[in-house]
């Protein structure tokens, strides 16, 4: 049997397009651009610049289509653009890089990523979360290998919303949680060691330079807090995923946060629009550590959310205990958690509720006083 591994390639900073001829032209002259809505307008002026001194030819950007769905990756194919390039140019967010991604892996053409949000680590691993036509979760697409190479534009992503920053930095120290839990008294082997002990640095990374990064954020100038941050969130989580999955198995690569995240945006009364995937998850955290009883660890994370005012409550999600109960049980039913080791019960995750609601009650009467 052979296993064959494709990490993650990158250039990153303010001058990483200036990379893309040399790393870009051996595999062709003919590029097709996969973009989507907002991105793209963000990183043109500094591509259209990089390009223009490339031996690289360059047709007309074609859209993605609106959500990663197989249904899009079908047109994709049919677009002239795509046939007659030699390779892809993945430019945005998470959905239109997983649909580049995808695209690439159906028609074999190598994919190069250029992310202009810092949100998720979509640019540098190789898995697609594709949904239905609705917009729904459908299935996580295992891929053979990430994107060829990762654009990693520190100008374009400072100037970014900060909210997308923001929801990353939940999403990504999740990964330590759930890797290091989901792991716990097994003998891993080689890749599975190494993707568990990488994802340390999900953690440690984000609540050393988090704040930081989301105050250059603010002002739009990056430091070295911002450069620090979107490595963690964009390349760290994806070096962990990849080496975690080998065999296409979530079991080491999601956890409760995650079963609590897609148990709540199935909720009929759940208004998901309000709120990004990281930013429920760092909620989601919370409970998992209130659940697993490691409290050195929740107070870490707890203070971090209140200080970056991720959720750390369930009225910060327009929610409360009378609303959450009917929907514990589907929380223990989700497959996220079916690789933990132990089981998580109905009784564990109402007194986990419960005590995160005495916490921050405490917490406010505590503020009261001062």
């Amino acid at each position: 049997m052979i296993t064959s591994v494709y990490l993650s390639n990158y250039s990153v900073g303010e001058s990483s397009y200036e990379e893309i001829d040399q790393i870009c032209s051996p595999y062709g002259k003919n590029v097709v651009l996969i973009v989507g809505d907002h991105g793209y307008g963000q990183s043109k002026p500094d591509l259209d610049e990089a390009l223009k001194k490339s031996s690289l030819l360059v047709e007309k950007p074609v859209y993605f289509g609106g959500e990663c769905t197989f249904e899009n990756v079908e047109k994709l194919k049919k677009e002239p653009a795509v046939k007659n390039a030699d390779m892809i140019f993945a430019i945005g967010g998470g959905r239109v890089l997983d649909t580049g991604k995808c695209l690439g892996e159906q028609i074999k053409k190598p994919v190069f990523s250029f992310p202009t949000i810092a949100s998720n680590c979509a640019a540098c691993t190789s898995v697609s979360i594709m949904y239905q036509p609705n917009g729904n979760f459908l299935m996580p697409e295992f891929l053979k290998e990430p994107p060829k190479h990762a654009f990693i534009n520190t100008k374009i992503l400072v100037e970014a919303p900060v909210k997308y920053l923001w929801a990353g930095l939940g999403d990504t120290y999740a990964k330590y949680y759930e890797a290091s839990i989901s792991s716990r008294g097994e003998v891993l082997n080689q890749s599975l060691t190494l993707g568990v002990h990488i994802s340390r640095q999900c953690a440690d990374g984000v609540i050393k330079h988090g704040l930081g990064a989301l105050a250059a954020n603010e002002v739009k100038i990056a430091n070295e807090d911002f450069e620090q941050t979107i490595m963690t969130i964009i390349v760290t989580t994806a070096l962990v995923s990849i080496l975690v999955t080998l065999d296409h198995s979530p079991d080491y690569n999601s956890g409760l946060a995650h079963a609590i995240y897609y148990t709540l945006t199935s909720m009929p009364d759940f208004e998901e629009e309000k709120y990004l995937h990281g930013e429920i998850v760092a909620f989601g955290v919370l409970i998992l550590l209130l659940v697993d009883q490691q409290k050195e660890e929740f107070n870490r994370v707890y203070q971090f959310n209140c200080a970056s005012k991720l959720p750390h409550s369930l009225a910060d999600l327009d929610l409360n205990a009378a609303i959450m109960e009917p929907y514990l049980e589907t929380i223990t039913e989700t497959a996220d958690i079916r690789h933990n080791p132990y089981v998580i019960t109905q009784v564990m995750l109402k007194a986990a509720f419960h005590e995160l609601e005495i916490i921050n009650k405490t917490k406010k009467e505590e503020e009261i006083k001062k």
